[in-house]
């Protein structure tokens, strides 16, 4: 198979990424004699004070411990974002008039939407800004990607009911951007010190910097379709949408050192007809490397390559003595597969796992200590916008046996639909609500009870079949479901 991969710059063709923010190594010129350099929070103070973002007191002093209000915090991000503070329109804010110091900022910032006031029509440009309202101020200054907000996943206990507030404190958190003021808490309320303004900030530009966006309009597609899905914690990158609204852009942000892959599929719409389309289809490698204690995150495209996928089989792992691998024939073509640790926690305790390299048809035995063999029919295919085969697994039971339970007189006579047979052979023992069920051929069929006057209403059979493997499940369904 001809492979062809291609390295794809930050400044070419689809991905448009801002140049890292270097941390300070050059000399510091700034120095404040309550900052001393052992501070966790130095670097960020004298970085921002370097590039003459903040600035200190006239007695030397940065005063680390001092709140920051919100008339100098959109000083602040207004410089970050070398937004034109003088080409301004009024913001309306009956607080802030043109005459006041920090009257450009707050109209720029209130302009690009990244503030607002309160709701009787102030903004207090006075009052001390909380931590609650620079997490805001800064996910939208730096447009920062939208994470779905899971309460499950909030560890803070305190950001519960704060509207946008807490979702925005919880992309800062996600995005190994803040990690509270404990493991449970974040302070919402708590005046933002000026210390801790410093880090939030810098991690902010830092983290912001590292994200590689893919854009639809870049490939020609109308939007993203749909594109593997990363935001687990243990995961090499999270994949979010720019915002909740479209699908224009996915964002790649990395979270840890390593290498994974990343799929997404484009829709396309026919100017004639109107009609989706989603043909179109790109495959990354991603690698995560740490450059100066910063994440850098580079893509290689690749068009063919198909990974080992994971197989999961319904049996403990602890109770299995071996699993092998042969042809739908019978042909051997393993006679001890390696088993893995299944990927997905939940199912880890309930299936055995293994991969498997090629697409195909496979019969997997299962061997247990007791010399008990159960046989699983495989079918994997190639998804060609996935690095991983589609797999469907299921497992030998050509028949099975479903008591309806009740009485036969309340269950009535059973009608099988006219081929039903050419499905699944179904016999009934008299005067009884128990039905055996042999399948023949792949489909589904409906048995109904007519003149049913308990619960019972259909039996659902479904069989499955891939070479001589027979898989046979039978469902009951009542008239009040």
């Amino acid at each position: 198979m001809f492979i062809r991969k291609l390295m794809l710059t930050f400044g070419t063709l689809v991905i448009a990424c801002s140049l890292l923010v270097t941390q300070a190594s050059a000399a510091i010129t700034s120095h404040f004699t309550d900052v001393p350099t052992t501070k966790p929070y130095a670097n960020a103070v004298y970085e921002l004070a370097d590039r003459n973002i903040i600035g200190g007191y006239e007695d030397g002093t940065f005063k680390p411990a001092a709140s920051i209000t919100r008339g100098q915090a959109a000083a602040i991000i207004a410089k970050l974002r070398n937004l034109d503070t003088r080409n301004v329109k009024d913001p309306g804010f009956k607080d802030v008039s043109p005459s006041l110091w920090s009257y450009g900022a707050i109209a720029a910032l209130a302009n690009e939407g990244i503030i607002n006031g309160y709701g009787d029509g102030r903004f207090g440009p006075n009052d001390s800004i909380t931590r609650a309202q620079m997490a805001s101020i800064l996910v939208k200054a730096f447009d920062l990607p939208f994470y779905y907000y899971s309460s499950s996943e909030n560890p803070f206990t305190d950001t519960q009911r704060l509207g946008s507030h807490q979702v925005n404190i919880n992309i800062l958190y996600k995005m190994g951007i803040t990690s509270g003021t404990s493991p449970t808490t974040f302070s919402p309320n708590s005046p933002i010190s000026r210390a801790q303004a410093a880090v939030l900030i810098t991690k902010t530009e830092k983290v912001e910097a590292t994200i590689v966006t893919f854009k639809a309009a870049n490939f020609g597609w109308n939007s993203i379709y749909t594109y593997t899905r990363y935001q687990g914690q243990n995961d090499i990158i999270h994949a979010v949408p720019s915002n909740q609204t479209d699908w224009k852009e996915i964002r790649l942000i990395p979270m840890r050192e390593g290498t994974t892959t990343f799929s997404m599929v484009g829709s396309t719409r026919d100017p004639v007809t109107g009609e989706d389309s989603h043909d179109d289809y790109r495959k990354y490698y991603v690698h995560v490397t740490k450059e100066n204690e910063q994440l850098k995150l580079t893509v290689e495209e690749s068009e063919e390559d198909i990974l080992p996928t994971e197989v999961q089989l319904l049996s403990t792992k602890e109770q299995v003595k071996k699993i092998s691998l042969a042809t739908l024939e019978g042909e051997i073509i393993q006679q001890e597969v390696k088993l893995n640790t299944c990927s997905s926690e939940f199912y880890r305790h309930l299936d055995t796992c293994f991969s498997i390299n090629n697409p195909g048809d496979y019969i997997a035995t299962v061997h247990y200590p007791d010399g008990k063999e159960v046989r699983h029919a495989i079918r994997a295919s190639v998804h060609e916008s996935s690095f991983y085969l589609a797999v469907q697994s299921f497992e030998e039971r050509p028949t099975v046996t479903i008591d309806l339970g009740g009485s036969a007189s309340e269950l009535g006579d059973h009608v099988i639909p006219k081929g039903g047979e050419k499905v699944a052979l179904v016999k009934r023992d008299k005067n009884s609500t128990a039905f055996n069920i042999e399948g023949v051929s792949e489909g589904s069929l409906r048995v109904t009870f007519p003149n049913s006057t308990g619960a019972i209403e259909e039996l659902n059979i479904r069989v499955l079949k891939l070479g001589p493997i027979v898989n046979v499940l039978a469902t009951k369904s009542d008239k009040y479901h």
